[in-house]
């Protein structure tokens, strides 16, 4: 049995209860052709799967920007961070 996506919440609620909020969590995939569906968690078929992980989250108390945050926003916010030095 692989992993889950719940226990995909498991460990970014870890990290940010480590770091102290989610500005630290961010997701990355290789669904786009860097690894096969039957690497990634059981739920997991295709990208728009990932849809799954944000209801847990949600269900988890985590509010709309934090799992913007971990989607998307905490990587274009460390990539503007690189680029720019």
């Amino acid at each position: 049995k692989g992993a889950s996506i719940k226990d995909i919440a498991d460990h970014i609620e870890h990290i940010c209860s480590i770091t102290g909020n989610s500005d630290t969590v961010a997701l990355g995939t290789d669904l786009d052709g860097g690894f096969g569906a039957n690497q990634a968690p059981e739920e997991i078929d295709t990208i728009a799967d990932l849809q799954k992980l944000a209801r847990v989250l949600k269900k988890r108390g985590y509010n709309q920007e934090d799992i913007e945050k971990i989607f998307h926003k905490n990587w274009l916010s460390r990539l503007k961070s690189a680029w720019k030095n």
